[in-house]
């Protein structure tokens, strides 16, 4: 009988690997890593995804990568966006036992050459070795039973699991859901998870996860959970059902180590959801960190009794909040209204949209201190734990997705309070004529001057380069994102514009990361390449200068121009998204030319069918 490869009849070496592969268990992973590296490189090939675990890190450290492998398994599991072939092996490696973990745990069943050979429990049991983020959804047809029956596996993921996606539906009941709730218990109480990340509308599954996160009291869960739910969620109740199905000595939860989870965290969060977290928040001193992500943008009259909340939990000493964001308002006041709810808060990251900008009443009612257009005044930030007026928060983040009609005080006035501030991103902020962005940079630089990180994305800077020079020159940046700032647009002599641009980056020693994506800097980008020449080169590592309408010869000078002064380190330079397909040619000969100092990263982007070629000269 014939055997065959891809079609093809077998070779010798062909028989040779199968064999070794389908009797690895005989001859043991010690017997085949002592085998000549050569051969060890063409064995790879025909390791099914547990023999490739098995034998990585003895592979990794004979200098041979399993990364081809295992991008080859992504790409037969479905994976195509996420990840690249270039991407780190372990990442690759990760994402490949996630999938095949939730494709067994879903009963989708794998693919034949994926699966093949394999039986579910030892297939289930190397994926749960390598995966940190479990994801367990209520719904018919799951195999969690899988989980709970196989000890091994449980015990595993109590080890791994460091983030737990609860996406919980009320339809489901009786035993699935008892086992689902079991395993909940066991990785919150008994694993190392500290990142929940819970979908539901249902106010005694968030008591569940808080009670088992350690951040609600049993009194406080007697309040908000009946006793029929109480019992059914019951691990104590779930042995006695399921004598046949759990290990007794394996399973019995009797003094229970008292972890806490870190991080809490709404998916699609209705106002419903929103009602039930501000019920129970007060009592959340063990949390750092909270997220919610609305399902449709929230009112005001929505956000304020969760503010009310926010401000009783402030007012515990051991409360332990640090970072808090929360996806979409529709009023600005409301970033001051948080701030002044909770001032310990380090970071803070809020979403706008569908924008209210005009005035608010004055809320008489809230218990908090609060203005009309929700401007900080220093005597309303009075706190025993802080200087008047001055706030801890060190990370703030603001997205828009809208066009403001005034000027942005809404941030300005919280800027000014926030003189510990290192990481500021800001989306989305378009301003209407007459009003500039001038005095954001303005007020960066006068009250702002530990900013490391700067991220402005879609702001129209076409008319404030001289206070982004003044920014520069009192910030020590170690990180400058300018996505989409038009730099260039209003401008008749660009290139002068980029050769200060350029000097002034020069002057930022500790700067090491730089985008200027979508700024259409096209033929003027040779001149960046002035960053790293002269007796005080620039330190930038990393240059993003993706959709910048780069032409393959606008790419050659600049390439020839770093070659004359190469970068002190090696360059991380993305040029994805150019005009490369227009000449492939010079394109491939100018990246020749960056290879030897430069890491690239690009795409095949094809840009024909846009009038690329007229927005470059504008």
């Amino acid at each position: 009988m014939s055997l065959y490869t891809e079609n093809q009849i077998a070779t010798l070496s062909d028989i040779c690997f199968r064999a070794v592969s389908e009797h690895l268990k005989v001859l043991g992973t010690t017997a085949v890593l002592d085998l000549p590296r050569e051969l060890l490189k063409g064995l790879t090939p025909y390791l099914n995804v547990c023999q490739l675990d098995e034998l990585q890190p003895g592979l990794n450290l004979k200098g041979i990568s399993t990364l081809p492998e295992w991008y080859k398994v992504y790409l037969q599991l479905g994976g195509w966006a996420s990840l690249k072939a270039s991407d780190p092996e372990q990442n690759v490696k990760q994402e490949v036992m996630w999938r095949i973990f939730a494709m067994v745990i879903n009963d989708q069943g794998l693919p034949q050459s994926v699966g093949k050979h394999l039986n579910t429990p030892d297939i289930l049991l190397t994926a749960a070795k390598s995966i940190n983020h479990f994801k367990l959804s209520f719904k018919r047809n799951s195999r969690v039973d899988l989980i709970v029956g196989q000890t091994p596996v449980l015990r595993v993921l109590e080890e791994t699991v460091t983030t737990l996606s609860l996406w919980l539906e009320k339809i489901v009941l009786g035993e699935e859901r008892r086992l689902q709730m079991y395993i909940i218990h066991r990785l919150m109480k008994h694993g190392v998870t500290k990142h929940v990340v819970l979908r539901t509308d249902y106010h005694y599954i968030l008591s569940k996860v808080l009670f088992e996160g350690g951040c609600l009291s049993k009194h406080h869960r007697e309040d908000t959970w009946n006793d029929d739910e109480e019992e059914e969620g019951s691990p104590a109740k779930l042995l006695k059902m399921y004598p046949d199905v759990l290990d007794q000595n394996v399973h019995t939860c009797t003094g229970c180590p008292n972890r806490v989870i870190e991080h809490l965290e709404l998916a699609d969060c209705s106002l419903r959801s929103l009602k039930n977290l501000t019920k129970i928040l007060p009592s959340c001193t063990h949390l750092t960190a909270l997220t919610v992500r609305g399902k449709n943008t929230f009112q005001f009259s929505d956000v304020l009794d969760f503010t009310k909340a926010l401000k009783q939990l402030f007012q515990h000493s051991d409360a332990s909040l640090r970072r808090l964001s929360i996806y979409s308002l529709s009023y600005l006041s409301l970033l001051s209204l948080l701030l002044h709810a909770y001032p310990r808060l380090k970071e803070l990251n809020v979403e706008f949209d569908n924008v209210f900008q005009e005035k608010l009443p004055l809320w008489k009612d809230t218990g908090l201190c609060f203005y009309q257009c929700g401007s900080f005044s220093r005597r309303c930030l009075l706190c025993p734990n802080y200087p008047a007026g001055e706030l801890p928060l060190a990370r703030l983040s603001v997205e828009m997705h809208q066009d403001l009609l005034t000027a942005p005080n809404f941030l300005l006035s919280v800027l000014r309070c926030c003189p510990h501030l290192v990481t500021l991103h800001v989306k989305g902020m378009r301003l209407l004529i007459p009003y500039s962005q001038k005095e954001l940079l303005n007020t960066l630089s006068e009250y702002n001057g530990n900013l490391t990180s700067l991220y402005l994305t879609d702001l129209n800077l076409s008319d404030c380069f001289h206070e982004l020079l003044t920014l520069l020159r009192v910030c020590k940046l170690e990180e400058l994102h300018l996505h989409d700032c038009r730099l260039l647009e209003r401008h008749s002599d660009k290139q002068a514009v980029m050769w200060l641009l350029v000097k002034a980056l020069k002057t930022v020693p500790s700067l090491r990361k730089l985008t200027l994506s979508e700024n259409r800097l096209a033929c003027n980008v040779h001149i960046l390449a002035e960053l790293f020449s002269g007796p005080a080169p620039s330190s930038v590592e990393y240059l993003d200068l993706r959709l910048n309408f780069i032409q393959p010869a606008d790419l050659l000078l600049f390439a020839e121009a770093l070659t004359t002064h190469p970068p002190p380190n090696r360059l991380t330079l993305n040029l994805a998204y150019n005009m490369g397909v227009r000449d492939k040619r010079s394109w491939n000969a100018a990246l020749d030319k960056l290879r030897p100092f430069c890491q690239l990263v690009f795409n095949d982007w094809d840009s024909r069918n846009l009038m690329a070629d007229h927005i470059s000269n504008m």
